[in-house]
């Protein structure tokens, strides 16, 4: 899906594993449309695996909860690779503190080439600035591209079931260089 980004949007442009440019921008409430198709993107796997369910629409709730954050407690970043749509990645602080949890989805199309990783980056880099101290997350254990992540940072799952689990502390991640910048673009959308 091909996406145009108003020219005072803030951004962040960084290259992926591939060689190519991501552009990366904190998710805003007009990114609803970006939403709602680009579940109709993903694979019926890749909706299982996100939602833990095959869900082939949103509801208005689903849209509000996807789109309408703080960028402070509600920390989520949209892809796009060239000016097609690629992937979101979120964290969500919860209310009583502690670890957040976070998730990434990439679009079918798009994985394989580093979007994920860099989605990532981007939740890492505005994490240590905002003092959170863990990201957590459960996956199913046949998510192949959550193994592949997660063995590019040398963290060893913890495996229940059929559920792969971790809590990653934040300062055990390195700094990459795109760190300051990532958090300034947050910083403008915080105002």
């Amino acid at each position: 899906m091909r996406i145009v980004l108003p020219a005072d949007r803030p951004k962040y442009v960084m290259p992926v594993r591939d060689g190519a440019m991501a552009t990366l921008s904190p998710v805003l409430k007009t990114d609803r449309d970006f939403f709602e198709r680009g579940l109709e993107e993903l694979s019926v796997e890749s909706r299982f695996a996100r939602f833990g369910q095959g869900v082939s629409t949103l509801t208005e709730r689903e849209l509000e909860y996807l789109t309408d954050v703080d960028q402070r407690r509600h920390v989520a970043w949209g892809a796009l690779l060239g000016d097609e749509a690629a992937g979101v990645g979120r964290f969500i602080v919860p209310e009583a503190g502690g670890c957040a949890e976070f998730a990434i989805t990439v679009l079918d199309a798009m994985q394989r080439h580093g979007i994920g990783r860099a989605l990532f980056d981007a939740l890492v880099a505005v994490a240590r600035a905002d003092g959170v101290s863990e990201l957590c997350f459960e996956a199913r254990s046949d998510n192949e591209a959550v193994k592949r992540m997660i063995a590019d940072l040398e963290v060893r799952p913890l495996m229940s079931g059929d559920v792969i689990e971790r809590r990653i502390r934040v300062s055990d991640l390195p700094a990459t260089e795109h760190d300051d910048a990532l958090c300034a673009v947050i910083d403008e959308i915080r105002g």
